[in-house]
């Protein structure tokens, strides 16, 4: 049983009273309802477990013997258990299908592929060595591979800087094989930089590296949701807002934008961002194509860094992150960018964390103290180390006191005693020195964290270690509607209150367990509580800036109910802007190219152009519709059109891959539709 607390009532009411409404009104059982004790204007209530909420819900602010009353539960949490229990379990148990599914995938392809076979489609190098490169960011080690025999180049491979690969010798998928980040790649090398200490065989050779699945994601969404399941304070409100038991809340004092940090903020912009400051709890932002979300939520951030607020910014994707650092620090924002800083644009490392700490004095402090610590461990080479053979049972007090006396042990000579007693001694210094050194480290880090305006990083990384227990006045997600629930939940945990940025009519979230998807993984957080509150705390971006309005329309009336509108600059812009002139076309290029014409139709039906797919490929290409599109880039380019000004899109990655190899402009870009999504 539960027990709810009805308050308001007087003394004329009594427990038949209470029975008939509860039974009349919230049309419950007479049996759900178990003792009533009334007490001046309060009446205290056993209900049933399984009916207690549809009580509250239809009779608070409901009348009992004609006076209106409150009703609600001793503690919420025993209303909100079950579904608290219900919404942790099932996202584990999706994250668990999904994680699994991939690792799956991975193990099962380098099982059954043979070691050429799985080189050859590109997931794997073989007949590698390594060598000692030294040190990346953060002292972390770094090993370049290159063939086995002298000058022979790489194999065409989808490993690529950024990703996380696998070492192994002989047992590919042994436990203990070390992963890492490749940093640099070459015709002739690969460079992967590890964030631990490696084996030795590492540096050896008949290596082989493997393309992996990340499974660290993972494990900060399980731990997402377990904080979620023993919420306390803040986050426990927020839980019960999440998870649309109690109702968002608007601040009570009016925010007002004195200073828009962006004047070219249009209307439907502006309302977006005061409407996110005025929010207590969630607000959400839709924004279509080009309507400018990622400027909207650097107007949010601007306006909360002028009133001192911790601000942490995260999108899904790494790309997506650096395009919100990148205006950031246009806008003169001191951004820090916290994650893996190969994964970041080039041009923005130097907002990187693991760039700034560089210059920091007390990490330069820790650099000094490693530099000394190098110099005890070169002497340590020197000593003998007390191990098997020469301690003979001895504890480290013991070595060092019969190294005090001179004497010998069971045979062990009074020299080699003195040696591990001074190696002892010098480990105990070393151990002094790396605590020092951690501490020294830790306090630049955090030290550049607390003077950063705001931090960015990706979903994932604001679940590491580094940042474990900051919390922040306001968190902001942009690309929301690409990111899965328990993903989303990694950044939203460590806010106050969090903005929500995306757009729901577009791509879903990227889910490849097929069952973890229709049961809710595959739609996005945003979307789930823009069906329980958006009508009130949603704002829709009006005005788009990309396409041209015959281009926009149909997009317009099908999931946007006709409500965006063309911004005046690209409402009927065509090629003849970018100096396009053909006249009475013929052949398909050119009529593909018509200046006049901003959507053109190429019908391949009448030609032999099938598609195809490659063996071990759940993606297709097509090798005329290839050529089609290579004509039409050759003629577009004799138009003085540039290549950085044309994009090819296809939803297929073998496509993408196929005109990659033929194409032989540099600068043009061409990607799948979600690569080029945002």
């Amino acid at each position: 049983m539960v027990n709810l607390i009805i308050t308001g009532i007087n003394k004329e009411i009594g427990p038949g009273d209470i029975v008939g409404a509860f039974i009349n009104e919230a049309k419950i059982d007479s049996n759900d309802i178990g003792k009533i004790k009334i007490h001046k204007n309060r009446a205290d209530v056993e209900i049933a477990e399984d009916v207690a909420r549809k009580v509250v819900e239809t009779m608070d602010k409901n009348m009992i013997g004609g006076i209106k009353v409150n009703v609600s539960s001793r503690d919420g949490s025993e209303l909100n258990e079950k579904e608290i229990y219900q919404y942790i379990n099932k996202f584990k148990y999706l994250v668990e299908l999904e994680r699994t599914e991939e690792m799956e995938r991975h193990e099962l392809e380098i099982k059954r592929l043979s070691p050429r076979e799985r080189e050859k489609k590109g997931r794997a190098i073989l007949y590698l060595k390594g060598r000692d490169e030294g040190t990346a960011y953060g002292n972390k080690p770094m090993v370049k591979f290159i063939r086995q025999r002298p000058g022979e180049e790489l194999p065409d491979t989808e490993i690529s800087i950024g990703d996380l690969v696998m070492i192994s010798k002989d047992m590919v998928l042994a436990d203990d094989n070390p992963a890492g980040t490749v940093a640099e790649k070459t015709r002739y090398s690969i460079t992967v930089v590890f964030d631990q200490s490696v084996p030795s065989f590492v540096y050896g050779k008949g290596l082989r590296i493997d393309l992996y699945v990340n499974d660290i994601t993972f494990q900060r969404m399980l731990a997402a949701l377990e904080n979620i399941k023993k919420a306390e304070g803040r986050l426990k409100e927020l839980r019960s807002k999440l998870l649309g038991l109690t109702s968002l809340e608007w601040k009570k004092e009016e925010v007002e934008v004195r200073e828009w940090q962006n004047k070219g903020l249009n209307e439907s912009q502006k309302q977006a961002v005061q409407k996110a400051l005025q929010a207590c709890d969630f607000y959400l932002i839709q924004g279509p194509p080009g309507t400018g979300k990622t400027m909207t939520a650097i107007e949010i951030i601007n306006q909360a860094i002028l009133t001192n607020d911790d601000i942490l910014a995260t999108a899904d994707s790494n790309i997506a992150v650096d395009n919100l650092v990148e205006r950031l620090a246009a806008s003169g924002a001191r951004v820090l960018r916290v994650g893996h800083p190969l994964r970041v644009t080039p041009v923005l490392r130097n907002h990187t964390l693991d760039y700034q700490v560089l210059d920091h004095p007390d990490y330069k402090k820790a650099q000094e103290l490693r530099e000394e610590v190098g110099g005890l461990l070169d002497k340590q080479d020197n000593q003998t180390h007390p191990s098997g053979r020469w301690r003979r049972g001895m504890s480290n007090q013991q070595i060092k006191k019969r190294a005090r006396q001179g004497d010998n042990f069971r045979g062990v000579p009074a020299r080699k005693i003195e040696e591990m007693a001074h190696w002892l001694e010098l480990q105990d210094r070393i151990d002094n020195y790396f605590e020092e050194i951690n501490e020294l480290e830790e306090m630049a880090v955090s030290d550049l964290i607390d003077k950063a305006d705001v931090i960015c990083a990706t979903n994932s990384t604001s679940g590491s270690e580094l940042m474990a227990n900051r919390k922040f006045d306001l968190v902001v997600i942009d690309e929301a509607t690409q990111s899965t629930e328990p993903a989303a939940l990694i950044p939203l945990i460590k806010g106050e209150k969090s903005v929500l940025i995306g757009d729901h009519k577009q791509l879903p979230p990227t889910v490849i367990n097929q069952k973890a998807e229709v049961d809710g993984l595959g739609r996005s957080l945003f979307e789930r509580l823009f069906e329980l509150h958006g009508n009130d705390y949603w704002s829709l971006l009006e005005v788009q800036y990309r396409m041209h309005e015959k281009i926009m329309n149909f997009s317009n009336q099908e999931f946007y109910n006709g409500n965006l509108m063309c911004a005046e600059k690209v409402e009927d812009h065509t090629l003849a802007d970018l100096g396009v002139n053909i006249t009475d076309g013929r052949c398909f290029t050119d009529k593909a190219l018509d200046p006049e014409t901003p959507v053109v139709f190429i019908d391949t039906a009448e030609m032999e152009a099938r598609e195809r797919s490659k063996a071990g490929s759940n993606s297709y290409d097509n090798p005329v519709e290839v050529e089609i599109v290579l004509d039409i880039l050759d003629v577009a380019l004799k138009q003085n059109l540039k290549p950085e000004q044309i994009a090819v899109i296809t939803p297929y990655k073998d496509q993408v891959d196929l005109l990659n190899q033929r194409n032989k402009n540099e600068g043009l870009e061409i990607n799948t539709v979600d690569g080029f999504q945002g």
